[in-house]
C-alpha cells in the first residue's frame, strides 16, 4: 500500500507529468526542457533527479550535454508499484490533449537543434552541415552594404549581416535584448555593428541611409506591421532591398503570452500586398522549405524601393 502512496505521489505532479510526456517522444537536455516548459532550470533538475532515483528516466552523456530519456524495458526501470502506475498514466498522457503547448514548442527545440547543433548528432542529414557556414560565405559573394537589422534581438543575425556589410545598425526596443547584442558583437569583435534601443515605428535614422533593411522574425511582435515597414521604406537608399522573414500562420496562442508576439504569423500574399503598399517594387516570395509535421513554417519576402 506505502508503494502505491509513492508512486501516486511522485506521479501526481503536473510538472514531472510534463518532463515524462516529452521525454516519452525525445530524448532532452535540460536546456531544451527549460526552453520547453518555462520554468526554472533548477526545479526542472530537481524534478529529473528525482525521476532519475525512481527508475522512470535515465541519462546519458552526447559530447558536452547530458540527455534525460525514458529507461529501455527491462533495463534499471521503475519497482513493480511504480511500473504498475506509470503505465496508467502514461496510457492516458498519450491520449491527452496538450494544454500547454509543450508539444508545439518540442517540435520547435528539436528544429533548433538541428540547425545551431547541440543535439544528438545522427540527427544531422550530412555532418558539419550549417546554416552558418552559408552565412558567412556570403562575404565572399556580397557587395558591401550599409545594413539595418530592425528588431535585432540579442543580435544573432545582425553579427552575420556585419561579415559582408560595410556597416550595420540594429534596432531593438528591448533594452535587454540590446545589452545581450552589444555582448555578442564584442566576443565576435565586429566592429562595424552600432546597437540601439528604440521602436522600430520610430527610427531616428535619416531618409535614404541603407542598402539593406531587415526584419527576422520581428514583425509579428509588432502591434502595427505596416508602420514599421513604412519606416524601414523610408530609411533605404533608392534601389535598396527589404528583406522579411517571418512564420505563416499558425494556430499556436501560447506565442502571444509567453513570447510576446502579437499575430500568429502572415499569409505570405498579404505581406507581398503590404510590401507593395508601402511603394515597394519587384516583390518576391519564397516559402522555406522544413521537415514534415513543422510547427512553424517561415516564408521569406523581398521587396525593392
Amino acid at each position: 500500500m506505502i508503494d502505491i502512496a509513492n508512486a501516486l505521489k511522485l506521479l501526481g505532479d503536473d510538472t514531472r507529468l510534463r518532463i515524462l510526456r516529452l521525454l516519452a517522444r525525445e530524448p532532452l537536455n535540460v536546456s531544451e526542457l527549460t526552453s520547453i516548459l518555462g520554468l526554472a532550470q533548477s526545479g526542472i533538475s530537481r524534478h529529473l533527479s528525482l525521476l532519475r532515483k525512481a527508475g522512470l528516466v535515465d541519462e546519458r552523456k552526447e559530447g558536452v550535454w547530458t540527455y534525460y530519456r525514458l529507461p529501455e524495458p527491462g533495463l534499471n526501470g521503475p519497482g513493480d508499484a511504480l511500473h504498475t502506475v506509470w503505465t496508467f498514466v502514461r496510457e492516458h498522457l498519450e491520449q491527452g490533449t496538450d494544454p500547454y503547448s509543450d508539444l508545439s514548442r518540442l517540435t520547435e527545440v528539436l528544429r533548433q537543434r538541428d540547425n545551431f547543433g547541440g543535439g544528438l548528432s545522427d540527427r544531422l542529414l550530412e555532418p558539419g552541415q550549417s546554416w552558418l557556414a552559408w552565412s558567412r560565405a556570403l562575404h565572399f559573394l556580397m557587395p558591401p552594404l550599409d545594413a539595418i537589422d530592425l528588431g535585432c534581438g540579442d543580435g544573432t543575425i545582425t553579427v552575420e549581416i556585419s561579415r559582408f556589410a560595410r556597416q550595420v545598425v540594429g534596432i531593438d526596443a528591448n533594452p535587454r535584448a540590446v545589452a545581450a547584442a552589444r555582448k555578442r558583437a564584442e566576443r565576435e569583435h565586429r566592429r562595424n555593428i552600432v546597437f540601439r534601443e528604440g521602436r522600430i515605428e520610430e527610427l531616428t535614422e535619416p531618409a535614404g541611409s541603407f542598402d539593406l533593411a531587415v526584419f527576422s522574425q520581428s514583425l509579428h511582435f509588432m502591434e502595427e506591421p505596416m508602420a514599421g515597414v513604412r519606416q524601414a521604406v523610408r530609411v533605404l537608399r533608392p534601389g535598396a532591398r527589404l528583406l522579411v522573414v517571418d512564420l505563416v500562420p499558425h494556430g499556436q496562442e501560447w506565442v502571444r503570452e509567453k513570447l510576446g508576439h502579437r499575430h500568429l504569423g502572415f499569409d505570405p500574399d498579404h505581406m507581398a500586398a503590404l510590401l507593395s503598399k508601402a511603394g515597394l517594387k519587384r516583390v518576391g516570395l519564397e516559402n522555406v522549405n522544413q521537415r514534415r509535421g513543422e510547427t512553424f513554417r517561415v516564408f521569406l519576402a523581398t521587396g525593392t524601393k
